[in-house]
Formats: structure tokens, C-alpha cells, sequence
């Protein structure tokens, strides 16, 4: 849908509908035939994208295995589903405030907040397993790991300023091992940062491919 990658590239509501059917070949008035306006484009885009986000979330928690093994499944998961609908994610991430203010849109905040639930009460009890520090603020923990999990899904697919693809020489089991490295370093207690990684097979959701 064309109208996908011209709302992460300028914004929904700085599109216009102009825009939106110069760029799918047609005339303005020939896109109320196939949506009764912007939003309805809006929600076709978002709505399976951001609760297939939460359902895997709340699967990989619902799995019967350790809290570190979840953790490891949901950064796999993620990494996948964020440098696979990328464009869709920067629209999620970007719009935010939007569906805040707008009703129609409150499955989005609810789906993105469940899905960030899920990663706040893995991180609880991992904690109160004893897998990760007691002293970590899993607010400002979650809040950073999310966004850098947004942020590599964005320069994964595309850079404007690289001249060789990040996708062309990393691949997406080698992103997500980095990102798993990196947040066990940070949430590990002392006695478990050598600690092999554990893999989490199935409950990644195919991470691989």
C-alpha cells in the first residue's frame, strides 16, 4: 500500500489525501471508492501489525520456561517483527500521540501497552527469580530497550547515509544475538554475566527467518 510508506516517510496527518493518490496513480476523489477517508487507510495498516506484536508477547510469556529464556525469545521476537513491517513501526512509533487522542484508536494503546506488560512482568520475576538484579529501574530499563530495538529496526532496513545496506551484511540472527548480549549484560546479577545465553527455539517465533 503505498499509503504505508508515506505515512512513515512525512506523517499521517501531514499527508494529505493529494499525496496519497498521486501516489497510488490515481485521482483524488477515486480513493474514497476503495476508503472512506485517511483514517480507515490508518487503521488497515496498523491493526494486524501492532496485535500480532502483542499476541507473540503475550505467547512467549504464557510458555512454561524460565524468565531469561523469555526474555531472550521476546528480543528474538521482536527484533523479526520490527525489521519485517518496518515501515508499519515507524508509523506505530511515530503516531503515537495521535492514537492517545483519538478513540478510534484506543486498541493500539491498548495492544501497545499489553505488549509492553508482557516485558515488564518477565522482568519482575526475573528479578525475583534471582536471573537479574534487584536493583535495576525496569521502567527506565524497558523504556530504553524497546526504543533501541526501534531504532536498529529502522537503520536494519534502510539508511539514507550508509552506502551499503546494514540488511546486505548483518543478518537478522546476528542483530538479535547482539541485542541479546547486550540487555543480559545489563540485567544479569554478578554471579550470571558469564552465563551461557540460552536459546530459546520455538518461542522466538522463527526468529531466524
Amino acid at each position: 500500500m503505498a499509503a504505508r510508506h508515506r505515512f512513515a516517510a512525512s506523517g499521517f496527518e501531514s499527508t494529505t489525501v493529494r499525496q496519497l493518490a498521486d501516489d497510488a496513480g490515481l485521482l483524488a476523489g477515486s480513493l474514497y471508492y476503495h476508503f472512506a477517508n485517511k483514517e480507515q487507510m490508518l487503521h488497515e495498516i496498523v491493526r494486524d501489525v501492532v496485535n500480532r506484536l502483542r499476541d507473540g508477547a503475550q505467547e512467549i510469556q504464557q510458555r512454561q520456561t524460565n524468565p531469561e529464556t523469555s526474555l531472550v525469545a521476546l528480543i528474538y521476537f521482536d527484533v523479526k517483527e520490527r525489521t519485517t513491517d518496518q515501515e508499519v513501526h515507524a508509523i506505530l512509533h511515530q503516531e503515537r500521540a495521535y492514537y492517545r487522542s483519538n478513540p478510534d484508536f484506543d486498541y493500539v494503546v491498548a495492544a501497545r501497552r499489553d505488549h509492553y506488560l508482557v516485558w515488564r512482568a518477565i522482568l519482575e520475576q526475573g528479578i525475583e527469580q534471582g536471573y537479574f538484579r534487584a536493583d535495576i529501574n525496569i521502567f527506565l530499563t524497558l523504556t530504553t530497550i524497546i526504543r533501541m530495538l526501534n531504532t536498529a529496526a529502522d537503520w536494519y532496513i534502510h539508511d539514507d547515509r550508509a552506502t551499503i545496506s546494514a540488511a546486505g551484511i548483518i543478518s537478522r540472527d546476528e542483530l538479535s544475538a547482539f541485542y541479546v548480549n547486550f540487555v543480559l549484560r545489563a540485567v544479569r546479577t554478578s554471579e550470571r554475566i558469564e552465563a551461557p545465553v540460552p536459546w530459546p527455539g520455538n518461542y522466538a517465533g522463527a526468529a531466524g527467518e
